[in-house]
């Protein structure tokens, strides 16, 4: 193998594919990233046995080939390279680096090592928007469940063309605690009705790749999405992610999210996210809990007190609509959670009472609903 390309190209590859990468005793091979020349350039594969990412780099092949090295070590070597061409050259199962003057070694295993990564048959995939993907995720994903005794709830839930939604994709993740959905915009391609569950580090990684392009003109606005029975493919111009899906049915949701409310109130998200914060300071510590009163005549009022720190308790203006809600007790984290992924400046608050959920949206804006179980004193 001998290929030679630039060393911007290069470490941008690097960077999007040697994320997953990790040593393990056990198995080596998953520390390292797959060099092999393709497509009349060199293509870098990594995987962690639960998803594979590869890229593609442009380069001009001089012979071709393919062999593994330790990813993290490759990509400190290269960020410490100036901009320029770099040469990959395999000799004896040693891969050479030269660059600028420098020639570097490094030992690294045999491509026929590297666990197989699937060549999927794909039917015709669905067209998402990339930026419209990014933020989805972005307002999903931290409310997927850490726990493991449901799996299923161990990613995000990703319904395309419901029977009464379609031309949408719908997101939704909870944790049992509480619940994110977005709904966003189908652009184009397959009009199958299908659902599945992808694992929050899928997730997480395929917004990383997004965020790590948006400055690239070459890059295409739409993703293509597409899913098999057990696996799903993102593709996003020379950048391809594979994951494994959650086996499992998520949870009917929808039947939990409040059809109406007594009391809507619309607040500034800032002086909220201030009230919150300082509530936070006082609240019960493993309880975490901080209350919201709602008054049509004074505002919305947040407070919490500990028996060993002390007490808080903040009002702000408000725009309120319904009835006074005496006290609704909340987690302090999950609200301000919420928050952070509300996109508008103002917050509409909605409740029925203490003991129903309460919703977060921004105002003026829709596709995004936030819901949270209430405390029960």
């Amino acid at each position: 193998m001998h290929i030679a390309c630039t060393q911007e190209n290069l470490l941008q590859g690097l960077s999007l594919v040697s994320h997953i990468t990790a040593k393990q005793t056990n198995l080596p091979i998953l520390g390292n990233v797959l060099l092999k020349t393709e497509g009349g350039g060199l293509k870098l594969f990594s995987t962690n046995l639960e998803m594979a990412i590869s890229a593609q780099v442009r380069g001009v092949v001089e012979a071709p080939g393919e062999f593994t090295v330790p990813a993290k070590l490759l990509q400190d070597y290269i960020s410490l390279l100036p901009s320029g061409k770099v040469e990959l050259i395999l000799k004896d199962d040693v891969l050479e680096v030269r660059a600028h003057g420098s020639s570097t070694t490094m030992r690294g295993m045999p491509s026929s090592e590297f666990p197989l990564i699937p060549k999927l048959a794909l039917e015709a995939g669905y067209q998402i928007k990339a930026e419209a993907l990014k933020l989805a995720i972005a307002q999903t994903v931290f409310a997927v469940s850490a726990s493991e005794a449901r799996p299923e709830l161990g990613g995000v839930a990703c319904f395309f063309h419901n029977p009464d939604e379609e031309g949408k994709l719908v997101f939704a993740a909870t944790d049992s605690y509480r619940l994110s959905e977005r709904v966003l915009e189908i652009d184009g391609g397959s009009k199958v009705s299908q659902h599945c569950i992808v694992p929050s580090r899928a997730m997480q990684e395929m917004g990383r790749i997004i965020s790590s392009y948006k400055d690239d003109v070459d890059m295409p606005e739409t993703i293509e999405w597409s899913v098999t029975e057990s696996q799903m493919v993102m593709t996003y111009g020379k950048v391809e992610l594979i994951s494994r899906l959650i086996e499992g049915s998520f949870p009917p949701y929808r039947q939990i999210m409040p059809s109406e409310s007594k009391t809507k109130c619309i607040v500034a998200k800032s002086e909220l996210q201030k009230a919150i914060k300082a509530a936070s300071l006082f609240a019960r510590q493993g309880v975490f809990d901080i209350h919201v009163e709602i008054d049509a005549t004074k505002g919305m009022t947040v407070s919490s007190s500990d028996t060993g720190t002390g007490a808080h308790s903040s009002t702000l203006k408000a725009d309120i609509s319904g009835e006074s809600v005496n006290k609704v007790i909340l987690n302090y984290k999950y609200f301000s959670d919420g928050l952070s992924a509300l996109s508008g400046d103002q917050v509409e608050f909605q409740c029925i009472d203490g003991m129903n959920p309460v919703t977060l949206s921004s105002k003026g804006t829709e596709g995004f609903k936030y819901i949270i179980m209430p405390i029960r004193s």
